[in-house]
């Protein structure tokens, strides 16, 4: 007669699927150490709290706030030796998470503590009311207080109206208020509540605009339906994070979304599709070996299977889960999976091992408090007993299942049904037979029961199928205004041709415009090449340009023109030059010497002479008659003018063998920036003041002893910016030689006689 209902007795070990609760938290953080661990702990929470650990012991608290500036950010991502008190907060908040989910309820809420305290320390108010949120879910899921659960909420609420300092920030707390209300209401039973919260969450989402978000949001609202039973909204919610799972390509919501999946096709009895999706949430998890949530896919696995018929599948992934390492840890799991492993052998006929791990989980159960699997354990010794043509036990069993049934809120029905049939069986191996109809009636009433919740199920799901063929209905009407649509669609058509025509012939003729803008443009470039030009020795003309000279220290995306154009110094900040200003009295004297003629000529070849030698990125300017001035890139502060001057010397010496001119030159050296500490203190113009001082003093001293000499004016390395904050720089020049503060290198070694030449 038992084996006649096997059916029905293969779902006796039928259990509860797991609520898993939405995630306590979660955000992109600012270390990518963080984001690993905050990954792993609904996970893997071991590993995940290690790494956490891990962070906080190797790095030291620093004071300094991460404020999201792109240089803070690079100093937080090369400098692995500190931590910032955000990151310190959030270290803090995964412990929780990993503590909770392995059922450590007290430490998580010291870490929680611990956080609050770093944040009020740091006033982080926003940071403050996140984990106030973290503590009061994971104190009311522990203890079931919804009452104070709900208070506290209002509470945080209330800070979120008063707190001006995280009004920008506001829509992501008020959300994760509002889903954790949803979430409370649903635990409280009070499911209308719990719904209109979900719908207005839905509004606050759609400001927060993050893809993960809205994953978990339809991930919640699916599990949310999913406990209510309702299948059909739960399948479109849970559909939709699938897809959406897919697209992020985030591995670990889809396994969460396969879970449920399965999970509701089980419930559903589509025994296929639930393996199709436990399996694809076990391919991910797979790569966390030490996973719990690993071993709670196996067994789910295992029950279908039992539920398929498939007893050595099922088997298999119960050992599976007896040798995971979280299997130990869980006593209650280890419970469950011994009397499914009972009803698994109970099938096969085993009965000695049914008797083996039935005797084991009983055992167990003598020191824990889990009425629901103690039900199921008597009510398998009930089985067990029926078999063994035991018939006063097999009714001492099935009373107790029902004892214990009647004290629990949320009571099994399946079990409750079983324990009926196996009573009436009971019954009827003493011979009582009219107390075993009584049981066998009340068996049919609960499946009838059953039958009718199953009913209506049907009813929803045709339900829906009348909505969308009402939706069908609605298509064809759409189809007409579709028509009429695309007939002004064909109007907006032409009319968009005749506009396209007009664009084009105005496109022809700016591109026309354009050409000869061009052309224009070319002119003007040559025009101004032969401006800026000097017109005799065609070396760029310094002295033409003086009025841009104000406009140096500006920077231009146009490099090559802002040279082109005079500009002596290109990036104030970059930039490390050496100027230097030549005397050449030839110059001054050749055209009296020679005549207009001769000097223009001479003056042309050593124009060409000098622009064969400079090369970029120096540049050679003539500044006046008699003097150049000369710009090379000098990156070395120290080195010495006395290589410059010698190169301009030989390019001299070179030209006056082939025209014979004057060899002689004074030279002015000084290096930009000038002060070492105050890049920007001396402008090129006040460069150029100093210089003339210098080649000024070099002049002098040639005139002397009718020598080539150099003057270097060099600022010592703390020289103040403030010595030069005047109108005259040349008297502020003299001022710092006279205090020390600028040192003259010359080739003249008669320091007297510079001192006097400076001070004339």
């Amino acid at each position: 007669m038992f084996g006649d209902s096997s059916r029905l007795f293969i779902r006796l070990i039928g259990f509860l699927c797991l609520l898993l609760a939405q995630p306590l938290h979660a955000t992109i953080l600012s270390s990518a150490l963080l984001n690993e661990a905050q990954q792993l702990a609904e996970i893997d929470p071991s590993q995940a709290k290690q790494v956490a650990k891990n962070y906080l012991l190797q790095r030291e608290l620093t004071e300094r706030q991460e404020n999201g500036s792109p240089s803070a950010m690079s100093r937080e991502e090369t400098d692995r030796s500190i931590r910032t008190p955000n990151s310190t907060i959030e270290a803090h908040k995964i412990i929780a998470q990993a503590d909770f989910t392995m059922g450590d309820i007290r430490g998580a809420i010291e870490n929680l503590n611990e956080a609050e305290r770093l944040a009020t320390e740091y006033q982080l108010p926003y940071m403050r009311l996140d984990i106030q949120l973290m503590r009061n879910q994971m104190l009311w899921l522990s203890n079931k207080d919804y009452a104070t659960g709900e208070q506290n909420l209002n509470h945080i609420e209330q800070q979120i109206e008063s707190n001006n300092v995280t009004l920008l920030r506001t829509d992501s707390i008020r959300y994760r208020l509002i889903m954790q209300r949803a979430l409370l209401a649903s635990h409280n039973g009070d499911m209308f509540n719990a719904e209109r919260y979900y719908t207005e969450a839905k509004t606050i989402l759609s400001n927060i605009r993050s893809e993960l978000t809205l994953i978990d949001y339809h991930t919640a609202v699916g599990e949310f339906y999913l406990n209510c039973k309702k299948y059909n909204l739960a399948l479109s919610e849970l559909l939709y994070a699938y897809w959406q799972s897919i697209e992020s390509d985030n591995g670990g919501k889809l396994a969460k979304v396969n879970r449920l999946l399965a999970r509701l096709f089980k419930e559903r009895r589509v025994y296929d599709k639930a393996i199709e999706y436990l399996s694809q949430a076990a391919d991910f998890y797979d790569t966390y070996p030490s996973s719990p949530i690993l071993a709670h896919v196996l067994e789910k696995m295992g029950d279908v299977y039992f539920y398929q018929g498939k007893y050595n599948l099922a088997l298999v992934h119960y050992f599976n889960v007896m040798d995971h390492p979280s299997t130990d840890k869980d006593i209650a799991r280890s419970i469950n999976l011994r009397l499914s492993l009972a009803a698994t052998y109970l099938q096969l006929y085993n009965y000695p091992l049914a008797d083996q791990y039935l005797n084991r989980a009983t055992e167990l159960l003598e020191y824990t408090d889990f009425p629901d699997l103690k039900a199921k354990a008597a009510l398998l010794h009930s089985g067990l007993a029926y078999h063994q043509n035991d018939g006063r036990l097999v009714i001492e069993n099935a009373n107790k299942a029902l004892d214990i049934l009647e004290k629990l809120p949320n009571a099994d029905g399946f079990i409750k049904q079983q324990s009926y049939r196996l009573l009436g069986l009971g019954y009827e191996q003493v011979g009582e037979y009219r107390t075993s109809l009584q049981a066998f009636k009340k068996y049919i009433n609960l499946v009838r029961l059953e039958q009718k919740q199953l009913n209506q199920i049907s009813e929803d799901a045709f339900r829906q199928q009348k909505e969308f063929a009402e939706q069908s209905i609605h298509y064809v009407s759409q189809t007409d205004k579709l028509s009429l649509v695309e007939m002004e669609h064909r109007k907006f058509q032409k009319i968009s041709f005749a506009l396209f025509i007009t664009v084009l012939v105005m496109f022809l003729f700016i591109m026309r415009r354009g050409v000869i803008m061009q052309k224009q443009m070319a002119e003007i470039g040559k025009l101004r090449n032969d401006l800026f030009t000097h017109s005799r020795s065609r070396l760029r003309n310094l002295r033409m340009l003086n009025v841009k000279l104000s406009h140096s220290l500006k920077k231009s995306s146009d490099t090559f023109e802002q040279w082109q154009m005079g500009e002596l110094i290109h990036e104030p900040l970059n930039d490390r030059l050496r100027f230097v200003m030549i005397d050449l009295p030839f110059l001054r004297s050749m055209y009296v010497q020679h005549g207009y003629k001769a000097g223009l000529e001479l003056e042309r070849a050593f124009g060409e002479f000098l622009a064969e030698r400079v090369t970029k990125p120096t540049r050679l300017y003539h500044f006046s008659d008699a003097n150049l001035l000369y710009i090379e890139p000098n990156a070395d502060r120290n080195t010495s003018g006395e290589a410059t001057f010698e190169k301009f010397q030989s390019w001299v010496d070179e030209f006056a063998q082939l025209h014979n001119v004057n060899r002689t030159i004074r030279m002015g050296i000084s290096d930009y920036p000038f002060l070492p500490r105050a890049y920007t203190a001396i402008n090129d113009e006040e460069l150029l003041d100093l210089l003339l001082l210098a080649t000024h003093v070099a002049r002098e001293v040639s005139l002397k002893d009718k020598q080539s000499h150099w003057v270097f004016l060099k600022a010592i390395d703390n020289a103040p910016a403030a010595s030069f904050a005047t109108d005259d720089i040349r008297t502020a020049c003299k001022h710092a030689i006279n205090q020390g503060l600028i040192k003259v290198h010359s080739s003249y070694k008669n320091e007297d006689d510079i001192k006097n030449i400076k001070n004339g």
